[in-house]
């Protein structure tokens, strides 16, 4: 199926907003709008497309700060698992710690769960309950487009830290060869951070999975 998939880095720790459409009914979703919301704004605009919803892999700051400004153009739901509700509420507080200043985002979500198909236009997409790195971390697969949106579980070459506040290295793992290395090979991973990869590439070559 036609689909539009553009990654959009933002913000000082370079984090990967997606703007996932499909083109021929011109509806979109924002994924993690971390940062530059005037630029997202501008990315969905100039594609002529009308924003349906933001979603949200997991709450970190750097994935949530460009939500406040982008609620100001769109009134549009957010959907986030509810254990990272917490993690939301404090997002512009985690920021400060940082030495980073974001808009506090709304705390308004619409509760995502393990399983739940969500649609944008025409396109079918799976969520994956992939906890470790957050609590209410998801990732979005897209079968038929063989393709996951990763958020921060899973990088080229690397895994998401397990440091920060809710994180658990075994359940990362745990969720990363349950829900990610279940899929094909061939399937296209893009991260919250850094390159895009594909699950056979990671299979082979990451030194965390072996």
């Amino acid at each position: 199926m036609n689909y539009h998939l553009s990654c959009h880095t933002v913000g000082p720790l370079q984090e990967n907003c997606y703007l996932l459409a499909d083109p021929d009914q011109g509806v979109a979703v924002l994924i993690d709008p971390g940062d530059e919301g005037p630029r997202l704004i501008k990315a969905v605009t100039g594609h002529g497309f009308t924003l349906a919803a933001i979603w949200l892999t997991h709450a970190h700051f750097d994935h949530v700060g460009a939500i406040a400004d982008i609620k100001e153009v769109w009134d549009v739901p957010v959907y986030l698992h509810p254990a990272d509700q917490p993690l939301l509420a404090h997002a512009a507080q985690a920021a400060a710690r940082w030495e980073i200043a974001i808009r506090q985002p709304p705390t308004e979500t619409l509760p995502l769960t393990p399983g739940q198909i969500l649609t944008v236009g025409g396109l079918r997409v799976y969520c994956r309950y992939t906890p470790g790195h957050a609590p209410g971390h998801m990732a979005f697969h897209l079968s038929r487009e063989e393709l996951v949106i990763a958020g921060d579980v899973l990088f080229r070459g690397s895994i998401g830290r397990t440091d920060l506040p809710g994180g658990d290295q075994e359940l990362l793992l745990t969720s990363i060869r349950q829900e990610l290395l279940s899929l094909p090979d061939a399937t296209q991973v893009w991260p919250g951070h850094g390159p895009a990869t594909t699950i056979g590439a990671e299979k082979r070559s990451n030194p965390f999975l072996r």
